[in-house]
């Protein structure tokens, strides 16, 4: 599985069945979970910020210029 760390100028888009979703820097997401979290280890942890709701999320990882 795909360490935040290998991947740290990325970002990860969560979007989750109830229509919301979330952008985050990984190098910020770290500054927050170990420095050997996994990608799967973040999307089991990750919960809807809107209405609380955990799972069913759809992960993209992209990279962002500038």
């Amino acid at each position: 599985m795909t360490q935040l760390s290998i991947i740290s100028q990325h970002h990860i888009s969560l979007f989750y069945e109830c229509g919301n979703d979330k952008a985050f820097s990984v190098k910020e997401l770290l500054d927050h979970l170990r420095p050997d979290a996994t990608v799967q280890q973040l999307v089991d942890r990750a919960r809807c910020n809107e209405c609380g709701r955990k799972g069913d999320k759809d992960v993209r990882l992209f990279w962002k210029c500038g």
